[in-house]
């Protein structure tokens, strides 16, 4: 990423100068040449440092420098002046100016100068996304609900994140399985939070989302030509989770070859990197989450059954939201402060009528969908009420009667004497909905009444795949 640096003086030549120097050295330059344009393109589009002329024309250097602290504390700007003197750079030290430089410019000595600025400027960089990592580990951390299953949870939560402490020995593998959006991830979070090791790195990947040939080089990492593209070394995350936490996320979906490579991992707690000849020892607590029933992977030779047994020491279970009596409300609650935060739109709160609509809905997307339409709400809802409709979610269908799509054309008819299951009711009226519109995904929604991405997230969860037809939107 260049560094961007405004240069504001109305000396064109010397400024033009400047920037070509400092642009041969690979920093973004831009021009100014009066203190009031200055500021409105900081406004727009605000500089990592600005090399501010002491002398300019109305608007002069320290007043300049008085706004740009006041609008921007993180710009950070050096001083230039042919009128050095010390009490100009008392007073400027005095406003935020970083460093005071006097002219003529020694054009290398200002580059070390800026070196210095940037290095200023990335502590501040790292200071705040440690800060926001920090607020989002802690609220990420925290286990919503009061429902029977709920208590139990952060009862085996505290249990299994002490075994450590209190047996002296190293932590037990762990386990977590539930459905897809139950919060494993939220759970391995906490585990970690209140286990010894809280004080160490917290690493997690999906080995869902990474391809087979990088998994690999991500988990044992790989020295310098160990493959084409390797043209430097590079960690596993197994070592860079020592003393701390690996979490392996739908481990369910690694190859066969890979889970061998893991097991002897785990089993002699040390990797090699690809590429080299030495081992290096590492110190992990591990947990794995699937929502795949792992036991009937093992039966199609999917899964190795001794890293299964290996991993599920310990076995945490995540019930459906539909099974968690109360929840739902509780958690868009806490979804609504934690969005509004987020987004600096305090305020909102569930009208009575949404919060019936939350409680009766079936959530099949469970946490992460509650979590998705709350989002959604807090942002698009002007004012401090989130009503019903303001939700997106799709009614019901009349009891003993065909779900309607819009048209008057009945999709689906329910026999209530067989029963239903939600999920593949679901599935069929998408699926219908999709097919009578020529998967028009716009139009689909509109008729199901649910947003465009609800209604692509659920595509994707049910798997649905749209005919080979031209036009398909």
């Amino acid at each position: 990423m260049f560094s961007n640096i405004l240069i504001i003086d109305d000396e064109q030549v010397l400024a033009r100068a400047i920037a070509d120097f400092l642009a041969r050295h690979r920093y973004l330059v831009n021009v100014n040449t009066t203190g009031e344009q200055a500021l409105k393109t900081i406004e727009e589009d605000p500089p990592d440092i600005v090399l501010l002329d002491y002398r300019l024309p109305r608007m002069d250097g320290l007043k300049v420098l008085r706004k740009i602290k006041e609008d921007h504390p993180e710009v950070e700007v050096i001083m230039m002046t042919a009128y050095g003197s010390v009490e100009g750079a008392v007073e400027a030290m005095k406003l935020g100016a970083l460093d005071y430089i006097s002219k003529p410019i020694d054009l290398e000595e200002l580059r070390l100068v800026v070196e210095k600025a940037l290095e200023s400027v990335r502590r501040l960089h790292e200071l705040n996304y440690l800060r926001s990592r920090m607020d989002k580990d802690n609220l990420s951390c925290e286990i919503v609900g009061e429902s029977e299953p709920m208590r139990q949870l952060r009862n085996l939560i505290s249990q299994i994140a002490s075994i450590e402490a209190i047996s002296g020995r190293e932590a037990p593998a762990v386990l977590i399985t539930g459905e897809t959006g139950t919060g494993k991830e939220l759970v391995a979070r906490a585990i970690h939070a209140h286990s010894p090791r809280s004080n160490g790195p917290f690493v997690e990947i999906n080995c869902a989302a990474i391809p087979l040939n990088l998994l690999e080089a991500e988990l044992f990492g790989y020295e310098k030509g160990a493959f084409t593209d390797a043209k430097g070394q590079k960690i596993g995350l197994f070592e860079a989770a020592d003393r701390g936490t690996l979490f392996l996320d739908e481990i369910g979906s690694m190859d066969l070859n890979l889970q061998g490579k893991l097991l002897k991992a785990i089993e002699e707690k040390s990797v090699r990197r690809l590429g080299s000849i030495r081992s290096r020892q590492f110190d992990v607590m591990l947990i794995a989450a699937t929502n795949q029933p792992l036991e009937q992977a093992i039966r199609e030779r999917a899964f190795r059954e001794d890293l299964y047994y290996r991993l599920k020491v310990l076995t945490i279970h995540l019930p459906p939201l539909r099974q968690r009596n109360g929840d739902p409300v509780r958690l868009a609650e806490h979804f609504v402060r934690l969005h509004a935060r987020r987004y600096n739109r305090g305020g909102k709160q569930l009208s009575e009528t949404a919060k019936m609509a939350i409680a009766g809905y079936n959530w099949p997307g469970n946490v992460r969908e509650l979590s998705n339409v709350i989002e959604r709400a807090v942002l698009l809802k002007a004012g401090q009420t989130i009503n019903t409709e303001d939700l997106g979610l799709a009614p019901p269908p009349a009891p003993g009667r065909d779900v309607p799509a819009g048209s008057g054309d009945a999709l689906l008819t329910i026999d209530l004497s067989k029963g239903i299951v939600l999920e593949e009711l679901e599935r069929t009226i998408i699926e219908r909905v999709l097919l009578q519109t020529g998967w028009n995904r716009t139009k689909a929604a509109q008729l199901l009444g649910l947003s465009r991405e609800t209604l692509r997230y659920r595509i994707e969860k049910h798997n649905l795949k749209a005919p080979s037809v031209p036009g398909n939107t």
